[in-house]
């Protein structure tokens, strides 16, 4: 999952380098920036200062990750929740239930995709005022990045099922054990990304669709391999036929939204949380513009790519863990869900804790690295570890979800994970903008922000060892009882095949004369 968190970051770069020469000199941007600057006679220019463009972009492509993220949040959902129910199925040995689910699974992902792409569609679509994107602007309403925002959007919307599906497979994959066909299919689909990035962008000029037109080209690798993978390879449980993709259960769909509803949750709450820092921070007093771009919106721009490798990587130890503990939950193997809780949570926290140490040591060169001006960099790069600081404590978000998920507790996974991303920074958020604006000070918009994961925590820990208290004489791990209806499917054919010669040696001695000695 931490390689997934790579495209935010490669598209935003491409971006930076390929499509900012070829923006810099198209009519339509240049003439809106010589409108923006009130540029009249000799001051008129024929194109626009790279640096300048260069933030544009920055800033257009932090708007349009919320498009991005929102729609994200969605096929998380679909994929998460297909492939836990998928994990429960597997730990009974339920072969077809298994193929049940991924077949509903498929067509649910697909027709989701679109109810949810035309959902978005309404609100960021400039021709009818694109609210999801100017309301990020404020009071300060920018031509250029609003047009830089939708012609990186429209690729992402016409390709959603694409998005939804390559979710799909990888979850799907993932919770059948088969991580290093995950791995290679992300790893693979990474390359594409850059080269198809950049060929669009540099050989074709298509700006920044052409940064989005490279995502898509990955998506659409990892979906191959996936259809490679369930089909083609032998012995794989997710292989599903036309019955299963075409008669949809409402149960399973049901069972997929509320199995994935935490996930959602979790990604949602981001989209929204982001929304608002971005929306408010242009807002906050006594701050620099740099070309009519808020700085403190460009510090933000700046540090959110890396903040999305920082969650991607909990997200995918999550993920992986989750799929094993609703396996062994399926299984009745208690004490192995403990054992592997034990472990993700080991690995969280250390990997929390170093990222904090990095933003310490490196910040100021993560913020230079999305065109974030270098001369504002010793004044803002402690802002950032300020917004940090608490970072470690943001494991025990993800060590509940991990769990509460993992043993089908929907609801308290869902009221743990959305502490951090919806619960408490909203209030901290607003708490933070009023005492900015009380005392003409904008750094404790960052300092209420950064106390997000402490107090979340707070809150977590008492329910992990009320938990823990409860069950820990139960962590054990029960022998198995499969059933008739969940044996292999090979064995049940071979012995239906014994039966069947021994039905008709028996026929065959019933309708026999008896011979002379026998009468």
């Amino acid at each position: 999952m931490i390689i997934q968190g790579f495209y935010n970051i490669i598209d935003k770069t491409l971006a930076l380098q390929f499509a900012a020469p070829d923006a810099m000199k198209d009519p339509f941007y240049v003439d809106a920036y010589n409108a923006l600057n009130h540029f009249t006679g000799s001051q008129i220019v024929t194109e626009i200062p790279l640096k300048e463009m260069q933030s544009y972009i920055n800033i257009a492509t932090q708007y349009a990750s919320q498009t991005y993220n929102l729609q994200w949040a969605f096929s998380v959902m679909m994929g998460m929740g297909a492939a836990m129910n998928f994990s429960m199925a597997y730990g009974r040995r339920n072969i077809t239930k298994m193929k049940e689910l991924s077949g509903n699974g498929f067509t649910s992902t697909i027709l989701f995709s679109c109810i949810t792409a035309f959902g978005v569609f309404c609100i960021v679509y400039p021709g009818w005022n694109a609210v999801f994107i100017t309301s990020q602007m404020g009071s300060h309403y920018n031509v250029i990045t609003e047009h830089l925002c939708w012609t990186y959007t429209i690729p992402l919307l016409a390709a959603a099922p694409l998005m939804f599906l390559s979710y799909f497979f990888m979850s799907m994959l993932r919770s059948e054990g088969k991580m290093l066909w995950v791995v290679l299919m992300i790893v693979s689909s990474l390359l594409v990304n850059c080269g198809a990035g950049i060929f669009f962008m540099h050989v074709c000029h298509l700006q920044l669709s052409g940064a989005m037109m490279g995502t898509v080209f990955a998506w659409l690798v990892q979906i191959i391999w996936g259809l490679i993978i369930v089909f083609g390879v032998k012995g794989s449980y997710l292989k599903f036929g036309w019955k299963d993709m075409l008669f949809l259960k409402w149960q399973n769909i049901v069972a997929f939204m509320k199995a994935g509803l935490p996930n959602f949750i979790n990604n949602a709450a981001l989209v929204i949380t982001s929304f608002a820092l971005t929306t408010l921070v242009v807002q906050l007093p006594n701050q620099s513009y740099n070309n009519g771009i808020s700085i403190l919106q460009e510090l933000y721009s700046s540090i959110t790519p890396w903040m999305t490798i920082v969650l991607s990587a909990g997200i995918g130890l999550t993920q992986g863990a989750r799929s094993i503990i609703a396996y062994n939950y399926g299984a009745k193997k208690y004490n192995r869900i403990w054992q592997v809780l034990k472990r993700v949570s080991i690995l969280i926290i250390i990997w929390f804790t170093l990222m904090l140490v990095v933003f310490i040591c490196f910040g100021g060169l993560m913020m230079q690295a999305f065109a974030f001006p270098k001369e504002y960099v010793p004044q803002y790069r402690w802002w950032i570890v300020i917004n940090f600081m608490t970072y470690p404590c943001c494991a025990f978000t993800y060590i509940a979800l991990t769990l509460f998920q993992g043993i089908n507790k929907s609801m308290l996974g869902t009221f743990t994970s959305s502490l951090r991303t919806f619960l408490v920074i909203l209030p901290l958020i607003g708490i933070g903008y009023a005492v900015s604006m009380a005392t003409g000070n904008p750094i404790y918009f960052f300092v209420f922000i950064g106390l997000n994961d402490l107090i979340s925590s707070c809150i977590i820990v008492p329910i992990l060892v009320h938990y823990w208290f409860k069950y820990r004489q139960k962590l054990v791990d029960l022998p198995d009882d499969f059933r008739s209806t969940s044996i292999n499917e090979e064995t049940f054919k071979d012995s239906l095949e014994h039966l069947s010669k021994t039905e008709v040696t028996a026929a065959k001695e019933q309708t026999t004369p008896p011979t002379k000695k026998q009468s």
